[in-house]
């Protein structure tokens, strides 16, 4: 299946290979390992997605180091020119900000999704990984991210600190003291779970005014973003690209209107080319919801009438009946066949 998608800019890696280069340690075997050269990345022509994660891999295994996504974030300037710049800076709050970026984090990077939610009046963004790669490159991933976007949004605000609260779902890391270079951070490691790191800003600064906020900016942030999803989607498999769409949001459950309107087409017409491809919207939505669900199951502690819940289902019973009738199992059979396989 292809993905949205399958390469990337080179640029953050560059960085990274020139900065620990000035420090004397030599980038080229871990590059050599992942088939790149240096000419190929000063060339700044797309390389494959899995290229750049097996170097990032082979980065931090010979490095010894801990601190590469840190340092990357560091390394990685906001302008207004990028998509999360313009939203940034553009919108009228951070709150706003976040909501507007989360869609289009495919465009940022196609590793990493993004998911934006309200607890309390607080503002929660949720960075997770959008596909599977080695362990080591989520962390770096999304390390990278976290410390990037909240230097972001320090510039956006124009304050040298702000308060927020930020949980890894990994065990605290040599380096977990940098972060207190982030004055009014509060950080929390060993949450546990699969590979993700959350950030809480407060209600009173998710909703403060940014001091360049431009509608019109924005408005052109959210058309170019937009047009550039319906090119990606056009170049590739419909079916796939709805898929991949309902994956990023998965604590929404998006309508064939809403996926429409980010292709900009109308609804009619994305069904249509969903049936050139012999499907439906609706199939594609249940195999999604069918995929969370065995992953739920597998993979968290959380009770089978959550999940349901989650999923959108009305009652456990209807949940059950449909896992059942998809897999042959119950959902709590299920989750004890999984467990069982994983302990074995």
């Amino acid at each position: 299946m292809p993905l949205l998608l399958d390469s990337v800019h080179p640029r953050y890696l560059v960085d990274l290979v020139d900065y620990l280069e000035e420090q004397g340690f030599s980038c080229t075997p871990a590059l050599r390992s992942a088939g790149l050269t240096r000419a190929m990345l000063q060339q700044q022509q797309h390389v494959p997605i899995a290229s750049v994660l097996k170097a990032m891999q082979e980065l931090v295994q010979s490095s010894g180091r801990s601190d590469l996504g840190f340092v990357r974030g560091l390394l990685t300037h906001m302008s207004a020119g990028d998509l999360s710049g313009q939203m940034l800076l553009s919108a009228r709050t951070l709150r706003e900000a976040l909501v507007n970026l989360a869609p289009y984090m495919p465009l940022i990077s196609p590793v990493i999704r993004m998911q934006v939610q309200e607890s309390g009046g607080d503002c929660i963004a949720e960075w997770t990984v959008a596909q599977p790669m080695p362990y080591d490159a989520c962390v770096v991933a999304l390390e990278t991210v976290l410390v990037a976007f909240h230097r972001h949004v320090l510039f956006a605000l124009q304050e040298r600190d702000v308060r927020c609260k930020v949980e890894f779902s990994w065990s605290a890391p040599a380096h977990a003291s940098r972060y207190r270079q982030f004055r009014g951070m509060e950080v929390r490691f060993g949450c546990g779970g699969d590979p993700r790191v959350t950030l809480r800003y407060p209600a009173d600064l998710a909703e403060r005014p940014l001091p360049m906020a431009d509608a019109r900016s924005l408005r052109e942030a959210d058309r170019a973003a937009q047009e550039h999803l319906q090119e990606i989607a056009q170049s590739h498999n419909f079916a796939d690209w709805v898929r991949h769409v309902l994956h990023q949001v998965e604590e929404q459950l998006l309508t064939q209107e809403a996926v429409a309107r980010l292709l900009r087409v109308s609804s009619k017409t994305l069904a249509r080319h969903l049936a050139k491809e012999n499907t439906r919207f609706g199939t594609i939505a249940q195999q999604v919801r069918e995929e969370r669900a065995c992953n739920l199951l597998a993979q968290s502690a959380m009770p089978v009438g959550d999940i349901a819940l989650k999923l959108g289902y009305a009652t456990l019973a209807n949940f059950s009946r449909g896992f059942k009738a998809n897999t042959g199992l119950t959902p709590s059979e299920f989750r004890a066949k999984a467990r069982s396989e994983g302990a074995g």
